[in-house]
């Protein structure tokens, strides 16, 4: 029987997360969704395209299509997708890339028509047959990242806030401050292109992996966000690790405030709080071309790194 494809909905949820979970078990991939994850993406982020490639009726590959906001200066699309272990070298990856890319032209046609397009992939380092297929598409390689753990069990720092900042949890009822405040902490990262307010409500407000109570949120004596470490739990360990695992999204410093100690005080106040909640680790990425020296903080807290993930884009 040949491969046939569709768009996936939430009663594929199940289907998709399992072969994530094979996909996770051969390779790290960064992207590994439990059901209630990939409900909740499909259902709240409209924008959002997942497509599955089917023999018969298994599922044996997946693509998602993530649209960034139409800016007069073009749109980012970041793209996933991987094919069942089990069925790599058969072709179908090579298929499923190409309708993804295909599919996002079309979106940036009626999004944004006339201005640049950027389409971005990742492949894990040292994984070959990635590399080679995202190079036939005609994606060029670029910057890295690294998944980083620390192990909560080891000793973490209590560093004290610099002067005149107070800290607090993250209060989603505060939720469209902080969007600003992120989109004014990352405007001078590579590649950094403003969050909506969609993507953020559902990612850093209704989602069932968010822990606002263990995220700290830094606030000048004017009442403005100074910095914040948010934190979030998924049903798969980014690490692989067996225990329970706090993942760290973002780590953000107003231009302001950097050079003064604040996202490390508020990073292990995150891990400290994280280990009295019975978490075992915490993990995080970090772009190695990010501005802040953002690497060398990570390490000095206790993470190290697992492995790296190459970033690919294709520029139209």
């Amino acid at each position: 029987m040949g491969i046939t494809t569709r768009d996936l909905c939430p009663e594929d949820a199940a289907a998709l997360a399992a072969l994530m979970g094979r996909i996770e078990a051969d390779h790290p991939t960064g992207f590994c969704l439990g059901v209630v994850e990939i409900v909740e993406l499909m259902g709240d982020t409209s924008d959002a395209v997942f497509e599955g490639a089917f023999d018969g009726d298994d599922l044996v590959a997946y693509t998602t299509i993530m649209p960034g906001l139409p800016l007069e200066d073009g749109q980012r699309f970041n793209l996933f997708g991987d094919v069942d272990p089990a069925r790599l070298g058969e072709g179908i990856g090579t298929v499923m890339l190409d309708r993804s890319v295909d599919r996002a032209r079309a979106i940036h046609e009626t999004d944004a028509p006339g201005t640049p397009a950027r389409y971005a992939h990742q492949a894990l380092a040292g994984r070959d047959d990635q590399a080679d297929l995202l190079t036939r598409a005609g994606f060029s390689d670029g910057r890295h990242s690294f998944l980083m753990v620390a192990d909560l069990h080891a000793g973490i720092p209590k560093l004290v806030l610099p002067a005149g900042l107070t800290a607090e949890p993250f209060d989603r009822t505060r939720s469209e401050e902080l969007r600003l405040a992120h989109n004014a902490a990352f405007a001078d990262y590579p590649d950094g292109t403003d969050v909506g307010a969609d993507f953020w409500n559902l990612f850093m407000g209704r989602a069932e992996h968010n822990r606002h109570h263990l995220s700290v949120v830094a606030r000048d004596g004017s009442g403005a966000v100074a910095g914040y470490v948010f934190a979030h739990e998924y049903a798969v360990a980014p690490s692989g690790g067996a225990g329970r695992e706090i993942h760290i999204p973002y780590v953000g410093t107003l231009p302001a405030y950097r050079r003064r100690g604040l996202a490390a005080s508020l990073l292990a106040r995150v891990l400290r709080l994280s280990r009295a909640e019975g978490y075992d680790a915490a993990s995080l990425n970090v772009d190695t071309a990010n501005p802040t020296g953002a690497l060398g903080l990570y390490e000095r807290a206790g993470f190290a790194q697992r492995y790296r993930q190459d970033f690919y884009h294709l520029e139209e």
